[in-house]
């Protein structure tokens, strides 16, 4: 994640000259983070929770990149947290077409028994319950962004399956239910 310092809790502090500044960090223990930038004249070196504040977590960190689209980066252990949309099947009623075209209930119609209406199987798109979780973010030989979720399972960034945050999944979820009203599902 990203951090601002804020304040030095003692002004002998290596940090207490470069309040303002930002820097990539990871959680090291209860009250510090620890420098993760390589490139920095402080990598390795520690900053109190308490004299810093969050600029970025590491979600939005890696979209950031990935929207830029730097395809030299890989991602592991990234332990992203992610909305999943999935094509669900439910059940509905709906009034049996050959009855209706006689303009009566059959009872010996074969489609719905004489009942006039029959169950039908329809599809639409929701969100999952639960968060996939995502270990490993990368690029196959195409160049197709891809979401591990374990060593043998992966997402295509290009299939839209899976999303940042929940506004973004539901709103996939409204587009793709359109387009499957208009196919006459």
């Amino acid at each position: 994640m990203k951090v601002k310092i804020t304040r030095p809790t003692y002004d002998d502090y290596w940090y207490s000259k470069h309040i303002g500044e930002e820097f990539n960090v990871k959680e090291y223990n209860t009250y510090d983070y620890q420098i993760i930038d390589i490139n920095s004249d402080h990598y390795h070196d520690y900053i109190l929770k308490n004299d810093c504040e969050i600029i970025k977590n590491k979600q939005e960190i890696v979209k950031e990149e990935i929207v830029n689209n730097n395809k030299n980066n890989l991602y592991y252990n990234t332990n992203l947290q992610m909305y999943h949309i999935k094509l669900h099947d439910y059940k509905t009623k709906i009034v049996c077409n050959k009855c209706y075209k006689n303009g009566q209930v059959d009872d010996k119609c074969f489609e719905c028994g004489g009942k006039g209406i029959h169950n039908k199987t329809k599809q639409k798109w929701e969100i999952s319950k639960k968060l996939i979780s995502i270990d490993k973010i990368d690029r196959d030989e195409d160049g197709e962004l891809r979401y591990w979720e374990d060593k043998s399972c992966f997402f295509y960034e290009m299939d839209k399956y899976l999303h940042y945050s929940y506004q973004d999944a539901k709103n996939e979820c409204k587009r793709r239910n359109k387009e499957l009203i208009s196919k006459g599902d």
